[in-house]
């Protein structure tokens, strides 16, 4: 889930998409999300993200794993 200036974008990602990086967080390609998503990365700068949730969804409810703030100029 992309959290922007005026919207919120949910993105499916697959399963095999996810990581567990070196020092065990969640981790996951944007450019794959996006291009799976039929989105590129001037998408992503369009929509002024600010916030990236890393989301499961289990009986209906959500439930935020990690976020990464974007804190710089896509």
């Amino acid at each position: 889930m992309i959290k922007a200036k005026n919207q919120t974008i949910r993105l499916d990602v697959e399963i095999n998409d996810v990581l567990i990086n070196a020092d065990g967080a969640i981790d996951c390609p944007i450019d794959t999300v996006l291009r799976k998503n039929n989105y590129t990365f001037d998408d992503l700068n369009s929509w002024s993200a600010k916030e990236i949730y890393f989301v499961i969804i289990k009986d209906d409810e959500e439930q935020i794993l990690h976020t990464i703030h974007l804190d710089v100029n896509l």
